[in-house]
């Protein structure tokens, strides 16, 4: 392989991980039934002290609520994992960025909806941006990465 795309190949694997560790430090906390709740307070107060709006969460009431919420910190860390093991051959692990970019896509945009629909804090808006640029920049590594291949 030529410089360039070594180069290319070295800074996609380090976004590679700064992505999945962002998944796994972001919703590590999600993951344990009772600490969620003081997690997601925090992140309120974040909002409020920077004067971002939204309504206030609530916690789920019922067991199965709760279970959903643990559950989806689960599964994020779970994916934050699988792109870890995607860096460390990003050429031939490249369906999993790609599918994470759509994911992380999805995500953005059912965030956006929330915050309209159902004014959510708005320091989740922030999550959903880095989810949206994060895809940004995979697709931009997965179309420069196989354009330079070609050549």
């Amino acid at each position: 392989m030529n410089l360039t795309i070594d180069r290319q190949i070295r800074r996609f694997r380090g976004f590679l991980i700064f992505s999945g560790l962002f998944n796994i430090f972001l919703a590590a906390p999600l993951m344990v039934p009772e600490l969620y709740g003081r997690y997601l307070a925090m992140f309120w107060m974040l909002n409020e002290n920077l004067g971002l709006g939204g309504v206030a969460p609530v916690m789920p009431f019922s067991p199965v609520g709760a279970l959903l919420v643990n559950t989806a910190g689960i599964d994020l860390v779970l994916i934050g994992f699988i792109v870890l093991y995607a860096a460390q051959d990003p050429l031939s692990r490249r369906v999993i960025p790609a599918l994470n970019a759509a994911g992380r896509t999805l995500f953005s945009c059912v965030i956006l909806y929330y915050a309209i629909v159902y004014d959510i804090p708005r320091i989740i808006l922030l999550i959903g941006g880095i989810d949206l640029m994060i895809s940004g920049v995979f697709a931009y590594f997965l179309y420069s990465l196989r354009k330079l291949q070609s050549y």
